[in-house]
Parts: C-alpha cells; sequence; structure tokens
C-alpha cells in the first residue's frame, strides 16, 4: 500500500517537474528576445541622466552668452540716456529712440597759461585755464554700436528675440543724495534658478550679477 502511495507521490512530482521544464522552455525565447531590449533601455536611460546635465549647461552657457552682451549694450544706452537727460528711463521705446536720433556734441578740451594782470600785487602773471572747443556732433547710434547696429532689438532677449526684457529705472535715496537708478532682466531664463539682471533697483549698482 504505501509503495503504491509512494509511486504516485513520484509520479506527481515529476509531472510537475516536467511542467516547470515545459514553462521554462515555452519562456525562455521570449525572454531572450525581451532581455536585450530591457538592458538597451536601461542603458539609454543611464546615459540620458548622466549627459542631460551637461548638455543642459552647455546650452545654457551659449545662450547666457548672448544674453550677457544684450544687457550690457541696455546698460551702455542707459549711461547715454542718463547723461542726457539725468535720469534713466524704464521705457524700451524712449530708450531706443534716443538711441537712434540724438546726438553727442563733440568737445576738445585743452589746458594752458594765460596771462593777467593781478591787481592786488600790480604786475602781470599766469594761471592755468581750461579751453572747451566744440568740434561737432556724433549720433548716439553711431558712438555707441555703429550704424549697421539693430537698435529695434535692443529691448529682445537674443538668440531667439521673441521675449522683451524687463527693465525699470527710478530713483533712490543714498546718504540723503537721490540717486538714479534701473534694473533690466530676462524674465523667462533658459534656467529659472538663475535669472541674469543688470543694475539694480535697490543699490546704485550698474553690474551684472554674474559679475
Amino acid at each position: 500500500m504505501e509503495s503504491k502511495i509512494m509511486s504516485k507521490i513520484i509520479a506527481y512530482k515529476n509531472k510537475i517537474i516536467l511542467k516547470l521544464i515545459g514553462l521554462y522552455d515555452n519562456y525562455k525565447k521570449p525572454l531572450r528576445i525581451i532581455l536585450p531590449i530591457l538592458v538597451l533601455s536601461l542603458s539609454i536611460w543611464l546615459a540620458n541622466i548622466i549627459i542631460a546635465p551637461i548638455q543642459f549647461e552647455k546650452e545654457k552657457n551659449f545662450r547666457y552668452e548672448f544674453v550677457k552682451e544684450k544687457l550690457i549694450e541696455i546698460r551702455s544706452a542707459q549711461l547715454a540716456y542718463k547723461e542726457k537727460n539725468n535720469q534713466f528711463t524704464h521705457n524700451f521705446d524712449s530708450l531706443i529712440n534716443f538711441v537712434k536720433k540724438d546726438s553727442f556734441v563733440l568737445v576738445q578740451k585743452t589746458d594752458t597759461l594765460i596771462e593777467y594782470y593781478n591787481k592786488t600785487y600790480r604786475e602781470m602773471q599766469f594761471k592755468d585755464t581750461m579751453l572747451i572747443d566744440t568740434l561737432g556732433k556724433t549720433s548716439v547710434l553711431d558712438s555707441l554700436f555703429g550704424k549697421k547696429y539693430p537698435i529695434d532689438s535692443l529691448a529682445y532677449v537674443p538668440p531667439i528675440n521673441k521675449t522683451q526684457f524687463e527693465m525699470r529705472a527710478g530713483i533712490i535715496n543714498k546718504s540723503k543724495i537721490d540717486v538714479p537708478v534701473f534694473e533690466a532682466k530676462d524674465p523667462s531664463p533658459y534656467d529659472v534658478r538663475d535669472p541674469l539682471i543688470i543694475g539694480s533697483m535697490n543699490e546704485a549698482n550698474l553690474n551684472g550679477n554674474w559679475q
């Protein structure tokens, strides 16, 4: 009786083993196909994790060089505007129109000695003075950027030139002195954690935040 039971158990065990072997044989081929695909996908995923930040930083540096150059040009235009108007402007139309149409007076300053009669000492004496001669005028555009500079693009963020810079201007009081200030920044930076800004509305500072 026991031998019959053992025979049945052994037969059942062998049947299960055969089924397992059959299952392995059935799925072995799909696994051979899927496994390389899984390995390749994993490799691509890991490569992207490593390469993506490097590519992002490279593209950021490329774009930011254009933006920095444009912000410096905005500062140059603002300084010229302030020299003529004693204040900065918050309006790009006003700034661009000024650069397009206004001009600088060219002067020549010369130190010289002049002779005069000193009534106190009752004698002729010499004193230093400066002679200022007006030589003519030159356009702001030519002086700052050159005739071929695309001044109408001054307000736009390169290299795509679709988004306009944000620009503010005003007066702050420092040590009881009113100081004109301005600020220009990229409102949609490639790296939102690191926007580029030149000038300041809180300090008498005309530098860029990268300088």
